[in-house]
């Protein structure tokens, strides 16, 4: 009869997260993952599988919950303008609670990592590049942007926003700051843009 597990999978998981997040996967070592989730390396190995697929399922968990608190602002029935800001909120609080690291997981690593395996390095910048698509249905649903000529430049743009809040919000810029560099970009919506594309 097999021994039950001496630990909680799911909060060595988190911890996992919270580690690979601050220190990123190359900077972060199998001796300190034993050390942060408190397990020795037998049952890091029988649990997770090596350094690699331990991240696979870091950058799942951590897509779960990021999708959770930020991708549902561009979810129906938010729309536009009002979908577009929430989500730029979204960001600005994630990548600057005091409870957890600075900045997004996923893009520090398509930003920063060049070792781990190619699999995973593509997982997180596909991840990255979600995210325009949810922009561009966000703002398609509002009738008064999904006519104009911009409506996929401007979901490019507010991709790029997002990414350069939550890089900035890495760097210690302080969320008020975020804040109105966010409340420029928005005004991008405010002024008339191309005509329709019909």
């Amino acid at each position: 009869m097999a021994r039950p597990k001496a630990f909680d999978t799911e909060q060595a998981l988190d911890a996992a997260v919270r580690l690979f997040w601050e220190r990123g996967y190359e900077a972060t070592s199998v001796q300190d993952l034993v050390d942060t989730l408190g397990i020795n390396r037998a049952s890091l190995y029988s649990t997770f599988g090596d350094k690699a697929r331990l991240f696979a399922a870091v950058i799942e968990r951590y897509g779960h919950q990021v999708r959770a608190v930020v991708a549902g602002e561009l979810a129906p029935p938010h729309a536009g303008r009002e979908a577009v800001a929430r989500y730029l909120e979204a960001v600005i609080q994630v990548g600057s609670r005091p409870s957890s690291p600075r900045g997004c997981l996923l893009l520090n690593t398509a930003l920063t990592c060049t070792t781990a395996p190619p699999e995973l390095l593509e997982r997180a910048a596909a991840s990255v590049r979600g995210s325009e698509g949810a922009l561009l249905a966000a703002l398609r649903r509002d009738p008064q942007l999904s006519g104009r000529k911009d409506v996929r430049a401007l979901a490019r743009f507010f991709a790029a926003e997002s990414h350069g809040l939550a890089v900035l919000a890495r760097a210690g810029v302080k969320p008020a700051q975020l804040r109105e560099a966010a409340a420029v970009a928005l005004r991008v919506l405010d002024a008339p843009g191309p005509g329709p594309t019909h």
